[in-house]
């Protein structure tokens, strides 16, 4: 099978802040798949070529080498719609939208309609597809790579943490940090923004390995501040922001953005052999027994008790996450996700 695969090669097209998701788990999973060509052709090269340009060669790149599958992870508005027509007459081509959950009403519907076929990780999003008259739809879901994410020593000098959490600042997860400190509980934070800063991949995977307890915070954003009422009038391009005034669309996505969604990071961290606690997310029950493969908390008072109750039950954490890491190896990697999606797509292309 030989592949065309767009995506994101560096995090917002900044490579100051490394190589992408899409880069890291999407494209060095697929390249090992075997029997499989890869091609990539990243969306960065819009940043030197033009949006014009880019997209003919990526059009005359893929009337040349006739790959039998095009295959895009969807950003802003890199690809051109006249020429993703072009593109559906020579090749299946494919779509994964990432963030359907707020994003379908002033992003997916749009351009879903210019793919073969599209990817959706929101549970609801196949109805509303169909509503629109779209059914070739496909539901999947992150994974992990188990190449990466897997178990692996703690090489620091002190110990490692009791409870951690790795991710990006906000607003609201910066109010839940403040929260559980208050508390007494030992929490150590990571990432863009906090004090601890960013860490690199392998000081994050001994982290997920090690720690007694991995948190995984999601709340839900504010509506009435800067960022999210930026969003009524404004929206990503590339690597700009640039007005736009659908309102209704925009609103729309805004209020949907309280839909907890499922992460990548509710995969990685049980790859690493790691302990989970987090809220519940829309159809994360369906990927994981709670209580039993990683424990869910409702708000900070319970996720307060829950660490409390954890750090002192070894038997019981230790139950839980040889259950979770042996669910996510058996049936959560991106080995087994592309596998379906390209098994789903030959059975029913012929």
């Amino acid at each position: 099978m030989k592949i065309i695969y767009s995506s994101l090669h560096y995090t917002n097209l900044n490579p100051s802040l490394g190589e992408s998701f899409e880069y890291m788990d999407f494209y060095k999973s697929l390249v090992k798949i075997k029997g499989a060509e890869i091609i990539f052709i990243p969306f960065d090269g819009i940043l030197e070529k033009g949006r014009k340009r880019w997209n003919q060669e990526l059009l005359e790149t893929i009337q040349r080498e006739k790959p039998d599958l095009f295959f895009a992870f969807m950003f802003t508005d890199e690809l051109d719609p006249k020429i993703l027509e072009e593109i559906k007459k020579e090749t299946t081509s494919i779509a994964w939208f990432s963030d359907d959950h707020w994003r379908f009403d002033n992003y997916s519907k749009n351009y879903a309609p210019h793919f073969s076929w599209v990817v959706t990780t929101y549970s609801q999003a196949v109805k509303k597809y169909e509503r629109m008259g779209i059914r070739n739809v496909i539901r999947s879901q992150w994974a992990s790579d188990p190449e990466i994410y897997k178990p692996v020593k703690w090489t620091g000098k002190d110990a490692p943490p009791e409870v951690s959490f790795v991710g990006l600042w906000s607003g609201p997860r910066a109010r839940m940090i403040k929260e559980l400190k208050k508390a007494g509980i030992p929490v150590v934070v990571y990432g863009r923004g906090w004090e601890g800063g960013k860490i690199s991949q392998e000081k994050m995977l001994e982290i997920f390995s090690n720690s007694k307890i991995n948190l995984a915070l999601n709340p839900a954003p504010g509506y009435f501040n800067a960022n999210s009422l930026g969003r009524l009038f404004f929206r990503r391009s590339m690597n700009k922001i640039i007005p736009d005034f659908h309102l209704v669309n925009n609103f729309r996505s805004l209020i949907s953005r309280k839909i907890p969604q499922i992460k990548a990071r509710h995969f990685e961290i049980p790859a690493c052999g790691g302990f989970l606690m987090t809220s519940m997310a829309n159809d994360l029950e369906n990927y994981y027994i709670p209580g039993k493969e990683m424990v869910i908390y409702e708000n900070t008072d319970d996720l307060i008790e829950k660490i409390r109750y954890y750090l002192t039950r070894d038997a019981e954490r230790e139950a839980i996450r040889e259950s979770g890491q042996k669910r996510t190896t058996e049936e959560h990697t991106y080995n087994k996700r592309f596998g379906e999606i390209f098994g789903f797509l030959e059975k029913n292309i012929g």
